[in-house]
């Protein structure tokens, strides 16, 4: 049988509607994209940025925030900055380092010896890093609301990607650039929905009492 050769015409317009249909369904990807863009709120600020999509398991909403350690003789080193507090209080809640007086975003904890860091509460661990200035870094997301660090680790026991249990331990006391001085050390901060917060305030207290503050 002899085969039949499209007319050139109808070449173009085969393109065309090809052209057409990828065009179309580019469109339709970019308006989708756009779509879960625009849910985003600008306003909303984690400690790193995060894959909005990716899956965190729930824990227990009456799982009470614990100490991140149980050895005896720790104490605060310093105080988490408020603004409401009395002068002699914010003066322990200053760090001063190289000439520059910083307001404390966490608590620093210290001891005579070397103690375990445990975790406050169950969560992912989102990411671990290493820093000259702040020494080793464990963060640990707890649910969409809550995210906690665990800074100047001597060392990490811990994985990007792990699911961590309340009370695991995640490391060992350490140091800092900023508190060189404490050899047996941690800078605790937690975080709620992108803004800092005084740990020492909800220790006893459960993910749903956090939520409800």
């Amino acid at each position: 049988m002899k085969k039949r050769k499209l007319k050139p015409f109808v070449k173009v317009s085969m393109l065309v509607v090809i052209l057409l249909v990828c065009a179309i369904s580019l469109g339709v990807l970019l308006n989708n994209r756009a779509q879960t863009v625009s849910l985003i709120d600008d306003n909303f600020t984690y400690v790193n940025d995060y894959i909005f999509d990716s899956y965190y398991p729930v824990i227990n909403q009456d799982e009470k925030i614990i100490r991140p350690y149980n050895a005896e003789n720790i104490s605060i080193y310093k105080n988490f900055y408020e603004k409401d507090d009395s002068e002699e209080e914010q003066r322990n809640s200053i760090i001063y380092h190289e000439g520059i007086y910083m307001q404390n975003s966490g608590v620093d904890y210290k001891s005579d010896e070397e103690f375990d860091v445990m975790a406050s509460l169950s969560g992912t661990v989102t990411n671990v890093t290493e820093d000259t200035l702040l020494g080793k870094t464990v963060e640990i997301r707890n649910s969409t609301e809550l995210i906690v660090l665990y800074q100047s680790l001597k060392e990490v026991a811990v994985k990007k990607g792990d699911t961590i249990t309340q009370g695991q331990i995640i490391g060992k006391s350490g140091t800092c650039t900023l508190n060189s001085e404490i050899k047996n050390g941690l800078h605790f901060e937690m975080y709620k929905n992108g803004s800092v917060i005084n740990p020492e305030k909800y220790y006893d207290k459960s993910v749903k009492d956090l939520k409800e503050n």
